[in-house]
């Protein structure tokens, strides 16, 4: 009898440990951490307040198209998930361009088939990735574009922090061959010329 009992205890101290085990061993697999999912950022409107160029703005016209926009780089690792755009005149077929700004090449170009004056226009993209150890540059081509200023056309402290976005100078160039993409060389530091900005999107 005491044999008997010897066994069964042995018996269900196995059992119980075996459950332990197991429960323990499921519960690792079931508590598996979801991948943390940050929240999309657009730049633009914190650029403009830090350096003042929200406020005055003036609608502009060119004779000559401009490559115009702002470059900036990444605090931590992410993607653009999609450009936004806006004008103060109707425009069609607005070429965007995002550029890798070291070594002056296009990373991804996409058209705007359609712009509707004062109103923003998104386009979302395959995601581009950009990481903190380089310098981008964002930028549109047209003839009509907003020029933004202090009112007192002081100059602006650059970089200006803008979320995980450094922004690190406005760019612009005055196009002579539309159906050539030039890169911004020009910087300018006591205004803005757009509205043009993506968003983005930290990863990790």
């Amino acid at each position: 009898m005491k044999t008997s009992i010897k066994t069964n205890n042995l018996i269900l101290c196995i059992t119980i440990l075996c459950l332990a085990i197991f429960a323990s061993c499921s519960k690792s697999d079931n508590d598996t951490p979801e991948p943390k999912v940050y929240p999309e950022e657009n730049p633009l409107a914190v650029y403009l307040e830090k350096t003042g160029f929200n406020q005055t703005a003036i609608p502009f016209e060119q004779r000559n198209p401009f490559e115009i926009g702002f470059s900036f780089k990444p605090k931590v690792k992410g993607k653009i998930n999609a450009v936004i755009l806006k004008t103060p005149h109707n425009g069609t077929n607005i070429r965007v361009t995002i550029w890798n700004a070291i070594t002056k090449t296009p990373l991804r170009t996409l058209i705007l088939p359609s712009v509707v004056a004062e109103t923003e226009v998104k386009q979302t993209i395959d995601p581009l990735e950009i990481n903190p150890e380089t310098e981008y540059l964002i930028s549109f081509m047209s003839k009509i574009y907003y020029l933004r200023r202090k009112t007192d056309e002081s100059v602006a402290v650059y970089p200006v922090e803008a979320g995980n976005i450094s922004i690190t100078k406005c760019h612009s160039i005055n196009i002579t061959n539309p159906s050539a993409q030039e890169f911004p060389q020009s910087g300018h530091f006591n205004f803005y010329l757009g509205d043009i900005s993506f968003v983005f999107q930290q990863t990790e």
